[in-house]
């Protein structure tokens, strides 16, 4: 398996961990069955000469949150619908986000992660095949040295 298949199964295992998140997918999903749901697809690599004996590499990956704010998903307790679905967006970019700082290598799942930097975090509104959806979208940058003697 490739360095990134294998960061990126480690991510969605680490998504998966996640209490507030329901559904968790590897690609862009049209119709998720749960929500919040959270799909992990790569995104941008970078590389750079280090020295004549190891590459720095980093893999980036998206993290799209999708909870609907239609009217056929009520908040509870007479709440701002709007403003529900916020909350949960945020608790689940608070659990991923206190994940990736504790797991910053990795779990040792590669022996080539140095550290995932902070998430950068982009709030929404996506339309998707089943309406409208509140949303966030986290950047998680994993930066690795490959060893090239």
């Amino acid at each position: 398996m490739s360095v990134s298949t294998n960061i990126k199964q480690h991510i969605i295992a680490n998504v998966q961990d996640c209490a507030s998140v329901d559904q968790v997918y590897g690609h862009e999903e049209i119709n998720p069955k749960g929500y919040p749901a959270v799909m992990v697809t790569a995104a941008d690599m970078e590389g750079e000469f280090s020295s004549n004996a190891e590459n720095s590499r980093l893999y980036a990956f998206k993290l799209l949150i999708l909870f609907p704010i239609g009217q056929d998903y009520p908040a509870p307790d007479n709440q701002n619908r709007l403003e529900y679905a916020e909350q949960v967006v945020a608790t689940v970019i608070d659990e991923i986000i206190n994940i990736s700082d504790t797991d910053f290598e990795l779990d040792g799942s590669n022996p080539t992660v140095l550290f995932v930097n902070a998430a950068d975090v982009r709030w929404a509104y996506t339309s998707y095949e089943g309406g409208e959806a509140r949303s966030a979208e986290l950047t998680l940058k994993v930066y690795t040295e490959k060893t090239v003697v």
